[in-house]
């Protein structure tokens, strides 16, 4: 492909800086990670996917900052329990793009919830909604999940969306007393915005 030429010592493609194509640099560098990440692998083929294959140090790394961010939480400290989550996020999104899916989104699924509800204490509403946003994105039918970003919608002033939320969670857990509650809260504060009622 003109524009695109291999570097060897390196070992990278490299796109033309006359070519000014961001879509395609994004395809390059995408190609370049995952082809380092297999180099630094040692194999001339990934090994597949599973389970066992998942690195059981880093997983041991990531349930300690997850336990010393929910210890952290459980006495108040919600800034260090966020920094904590926050971490081991990070360490999360370093794992080799060629292990197994599965096991990341767990690890990044709990950690989200976590973190969220830290910045929720911590009034951070907006780094709380981009988080539950996107738990709500990887897993649709969890309730509690749609109570998170209603509170963070209702305190960021959203109260139609927060509305939207508790009712969502609630047709997925009819009897939750939560969601119920946050939503009579919703509902009168929308009311009160409309002037019907004080």
């Amino acid at each position: 492909m003109d524009g695109v030429s291999y570097e060897n010592k390196s070992k990278k493609l490299i796109l033309d800086e006359s070519i000014k194509n961001p879509l395609l640099q994004l395809e390059i560098d995408q190609l370049n990670t995952l082809t380092s990440e297999i180099i630094n692998q040692g194999n001339d083929v990934p090994p597949l996917p599973t389970p066992e294959n998942f690195n059981k140090g880093l997983s041991k790394m990531i349930k300690k900052l997850y336990e010393s961010g929910v210890q952290s939480f459980k006495v108040n400290k919600f800034e260090d329990s966020v920094r904590n989550f926050t971490i081991g996020i990070n360490m999360i999104l370093r794992r080799p793009k060629i292990e197994s899916f599965q096991g990341t989104i767990q690890e990044l699924s709990m950690f989200l919830m976590s973190r969220c509800d830290a910045y929720l204490k911590t009034q951070q509403y907006l780094n709380a909604y981009n988080d539950v946003d996107l738990l709500i994105n990887m897993s649709m039918n969890q309730p509690d999940n749609f109570l998170r970003r209603g509170v963070a919608n209702y305190f960021l002033g959203n109260y139609e969306l927060a509305r939207a939320d508790y009712q969502r969670g609630l047709s997925f857990d009819p009897n939750n007393e939560r969601l119920q509650h946050e939503l009579n809260i919703c509902l009168d504060k929308i009311l009160e915005e409309n002037g019907d009622y004080l």
